[in-house]
């Protein structure tokens, strides 16, 4: 059993290091050398490409129309190992704009992530029930990603105003990245995608509204972070590991203030055990105007549209 509170441990080494001037690249070496979270694992690279096959089935479902050869698809906080991109990439999308705040690739992660895809290329073709690329060998820099795969990564990219041309791409996805951006950002960033989309054009999205820090401390209760008060949580809140504790209603009400039309809303949670804990829980004033069924959705997935005209 890990002992308690080793979350507030992390927190505030995190914290510390989100003040250093080259405090992300210390925070990926205390990842991957110490941590050991980076490369992904099989089974968590497998989680990635079919969360990549979901917002891929979105895009089919309900985007434009667009052949996956021909249609441009956006992707906003990619990470590190640029995993979405490039299951797209084995699943035939033919062209990708890839931004984050940051240059967070890496390309040895990324190359890593390259050969696991290639190594499990047969279980992943059956799990997709289609053909994919052979993606090939490593990479040598983030820019080989446009020439190989039609990947144009940009970083640092304001996702707010990327200056992007208007109605210059298909489809705009995120994956577990939302919930690290705060409200203002958040807000300005879904107004850009819909500058951004095409009319028709989809937006599929996925967001982890649990406490990160259970994933890393299990004595924690996923709705941990919902004990603190605002002033409370900016103390341990790092820059590196933001987490802008939304709820569900509020994203949603972020979507359709951008003037992007909801086709799909899907939250899943709470559990029962997920409701006992919130009942159990000393919630902050800020989170108890909040039914429990609002209070506890732990993920929340989304398929919005530009609208037509």
């Amino acid at each position: 059993m890990l002992p308690p509170m080793r979350w507030l441990a992390k927190a505030a080494l995190q914290r510390a290091l989100g003040v250093l001037p080259r405090g992300e690249r210390l925070n990926y070496v205390f990842q991957r050398h110490v941590l050991h979270s980076f490369p992904l694992g099989d089974a968590a690279l497998r989680q990635k490409f079919t969360r990549a096959t979901s917002h891929l089935a979105a895009y089919e479902e309900h985007g434009p129309g667009v052949p996956l050869g021909e249609a441009t698809f956006f992707e906003f906080g990619a990470g590190w190992d640029l995993a979405i991109p490039l299951a797209y990439a084995a699943l035939g999308v033919g062209r990708q704009v890839v931004i984050d705040i940051r240059p967070s690739a890496r390309t040895e992660l990324v190359s890593e992530t390259i050969a696991a895809y290639d190594r499990l290329r047969p279980e992943l073709e059956e799990a997709a029930g289609r053909s994919l690329r052979d993606l090939g060998g490593p990479v040598g820099s983030p820019a080989e990603l446009e020439t190989r795969f039609g990947i144009r990564y940009l970083a640092p990219c304001d996702a707010r105003a990327t200056e992007l041309p208007a109605g210059s791409v298909d489809f705009v996805s995120s994956t577990d990245t939302c919930e690290h951006i705060p409200h203002a950002d958040l807000a300005a960033i879904f107004a850009e995608c819909r500058r951004l989309l095409r009319p028709g054009g989809a937006f599929s999205c996925r967001i982890d509204l649990q406490d990160h820090y259970a994933y890393f401390d299990p004595s924690l209760s996923r709705y941990n972070f919902l004990r603190f008060s605002d002033r409370t949580w900016a103390l341990v809140n790092s820059p590196l590991h933001f987490q802008n504790r939304l709820r569900a209603p509020e994203y949603l009400r972020l979507v359709r203030e951008a003037g992007l039309d909801l086709v799909v809303e899907n939250p899943s949670g709470p559990s029962e055990e997920g409701r006992a804990e919130l009942q159990a829980l000393p919630l902050a004033e800020r989170f108890r105007g909040y039914s429990l069924d609002e209070l506890g959705v732990t993920i929340l997935s989304f398929v919005a549209l530009a609208p037509r005209g």
